[in-house]
């Protein structure tokens, strides 16, 4: 087993895990933090929490319109200066975050670097996706996204644990070691990733080429069905943790549990699960994956002991297993030649889009159906239901040579 082990990771260009090394710490610096803002919001400046859902709705937004933007870009100007230079810029803004909470500059100063920091992450993630696709031969693109994916989350399962013993003493600390972290991240890509520069897109650019998705139908057809997906993926934050700890009772120390076992499941066992998938076509694990969530939230009303909680993590967890890598991967089958980055682009604009408006969608489920938690989280999860039955359908027309690792 472990002979088999070796062998596997020996296949992978070095630049994959400069990449993904670079990813790991990238996201623990990141994670450290980010989980302990909205606290800070709350306790320190006296923010409701309608106040503080709609700062960070406001962030999601900038955050999806910029991973089209980041994805073009990266076709433009390189990869490689997009990875170094967002890390970087986002040390240098974590840096200053932590000296206005120092002192005590207040929202709008800490809200506005917050946001500029967003755009930075947003340019990040097209131009890593885009990168794995470049240095990785088509038929190593599924596992090579498993395994950065993998590094990615288990920076994000170990951050909170870091940030939440940093918080208890000082917020600026905090952010001070984000900076640090983030720093490293981006000396990480600077001095150790040797990668060829891909050819760039020489033509005018104009912002009409960023709705490229409407001429190309295979692309809208998936980023259609990943968008309202990803409405229901995104319950995990915002309507998950208000439902089990305001109106079931756990405690925030159970929550903090039960996204830590998330973190642990996707860095733990991403790259078995995508093996043992391998043969499997990517719009049949997409459906897979969101009839896991459907099924997982579609049962969150129904009872309300923590083992429950733990079981329905479990589900929605190998669920978002199915779902990610092979979704970048059809993504990457997609794009034509030197444009890889704009379609990298695209998706996280899909998935981001999604994550910004699920909590609203969820969220008006909760309030209109307080009284009966099972009918509003059937309701809530139908879309992932509705989202499988269409990837489905979608495989019928979907060309073969797109749908299958080769």
């Amino acid at each position: 087993m472990i002979n088999r082990a070796c062998t596997f990771f020996s296949q992978f260009d070095r630049n994959l895990w400069i990449l993904a090394i670079g990813w790991f710490v990238g996201a623990l610096g990141f994670a450290a933090s980010i989980p302990f803002v909205a606290i800070y919001f709350h306790d320190a400046l006296n923010m409701s929490t309608t106040e503080i859902g709609l700062f960070f709705a406001a962030m999601a937004i900038v955050r999806s319109v910029f991973q089209a933007i980041g994805g073009e870009m990266s076709d433009r100007v390189g990869r490689t200066l997009l990875l170094v230079h967002s890390q970087l810029a986002r040390a240098v803004l974590f840096f200053f975050i932590a000296l206005a909470i120092d002192h005590n500059m207040g929202f709008w100063w800490i809200g506005g670097l917050l946001l500029l920091n967003s755009i930075f992450g947003s340019i990040f993630m097209p131009a890593i996706n885009a990168l794995i696709s470049d240095i990785l031969p088509s038929k190593k693109r599924l596992d090579g996204y498993a395994i950065s994916r993998s590094a990615g989350n288990l920076g994000w399962a170990a951050g909170p644990a870091i940030g939440g013993f940093l918080a208890a003493n000082s917020y600026a600390v905090l952010f001070h070691m984000s900076a640090i972290i983030l720093l490293v991240s981006g000396l990480i890509f600077w001095l150790f990733l040797k990668v060829p520069r891909a050819a760039r897109v020489q033509e005018h650019f104009t912002f009409s080429d960023l709705v490229a998705v409407k001429d190309d139908r295979n692309l809208a057809g998936h980023m259609f069905l990943l968008f309202f997906l990803y409405l229901v993926v995104a319950q995990l934050v915002a309507p998950f943790s208000l439902y089990t700890v305001e109106m079931v009772g756990i405690s925030e120390s159970q929550l903090g549990l039960l996204f830590t076992l998330n973190g642990l499941m996707v860095a733990l066992l991403q790259i078995p699960i995508t093996r043992m998938l391998a043969s499997t076509r990517f719009t049949t694990q997409l459906a897979l994956g969101a009839f896991l969530y459907f099924v997982g939230y579609g049962i969150l009303g129904m009872f309300s002991s923590y083992g429950f909680f733990v079981f329905v993590i479990g589900t929605v967890t190998v669920g978002e297993l199915f779902i990610s890598p092979p979704s970048l991967t059809l993504t990457s089958r997609l794009a034509p030649e030197n444009r890889m980055g704009r379609y990298m682009g695209i998706h996280g604009f899909s998935t981001t889009a999604g994550w910004s408006l699920g909590p609203l969608y969820g969220g008006v489920f909760l309030d209109k159906f307080q009284n009966n938690p099972t009918l509003a989280w059937i309701l809530i999860s139908s879309l992932a239901f509705l989202s499988g039955v269409g990837y489905l359908l979608f495989a019928r027309r979907l060309p073969p040579q797109f749908n299958r690792k080769d």
